[in-house]
């Protein structure tokens, strides 16, 4: 059954990505591009997205009222930056396997994803210089700064690289935690399509979402001790209640790229 769900929900998003990517085309050939209007657009097919998907934000608190501004989150599942998209403006450092996929990777280009090859030492290079270019130009940008995703109660060793770039321009760092209760929304399986299907073949997926305040730092490292600090606070805070699905995952390695 999960399947039959999962399968339909695809569709669904493949749809509702068409039309959002046509939409946008249009509006910019009349109205002419803007990154304001292809933000607007990815916003409304975030929270389609969102409800396509049955997923139920049980706490959303704080917002980002600040730009421009690096946002930093923990990463749990490819599910954080559609659920993220939904409410913060600004250019999300993706994967690069995002960007083969169909109709999707397109939508994702016109709205401001930059994709990187974690593996490969140019790409990430070029994205840090895309980030510093896009910060200068008053406009932010959402980074995973685990570099992958975790299994751990709280988030993951962080990488220096884009807090040193807040700290030589002098901007706000700003944290978010996302978290999930049941053991099918953490990705661990080796299988993409396996653990894709899993989590959005069940009927809802329940989330919560802190936004902290604007952290700034001139020392790089001191910066992202902080912001990780306050993240993993948040991570904790939200897990009160909860059963124990830590209990029933496999450790994320902290070191792992």
């Amino acid at each position: 059954m999960k399947y039959i769900i999962a399968g339909i929900r695809v569709v669904l998003i493949l749809l509702n990505t068409a039309y959002q990517v046509s939409c946008l085309a249009v509006a910019g050939w009349i109205k002419g591009k803007t990154q304001e209007r292809s933000f607007k657009h990815r916003r409304k097919w975030a929270q389609n997205s969102c409800r396509i998907l049955g997923i139920k934000v049980d706490e959303r608190i704080g917002s980002i009222g600040i730009s421009p501004a690096l946002v930093i989150s923990n990463h749990r599942t490819l599910l954080d930056p559609v659920i993220q998209a939904a409410f913060v403006d600004a250019f999300i450092i993706a994967k690069a396997e995002v960007g083969n996929l169909p109709i999707i990777s397109q939508g994702a280009k016109m709205t401001g994803i930059i994709f990187v090859k974690r593996e490969k030492m140019r790409s990430r290079l070029a994205a840090r210089d895309k980030t510093k270019e896009i910060l200068e130009n008053g406009d932010n940008v959402l980074v995973y700064a685990e570099g992958t995703t975790g299994t751990n109660r709280t988030s993951n060793k962080f990488k220096v690289g884009t807090f040193s770039i807040a700290a030589e321009l002098n901007l706000p760092v700003i944290p978010i935690a996302i978290d999930y209760p049941l053991r099918k929304d953490y990705w661990f399986e080796t299988s993409m399509t396996k653990q894709i299907f899993g989590q959005i073949g069940s009927w809802n997926t329940h989330v919560k979402v802190r936004v902290g305040d604007p952290i700034y730092g001139s020392d790089a490292k001191q910066l992202m001790a902080d912001v990780q600090s306050t993240i993993d606070t948040n991570l904790l805070a939200m897990q009160q209640g909860w059963s124990k699905v830590f209990d029933e995952l496999p450790s994320s390695n902290s070191d792992k790229s």
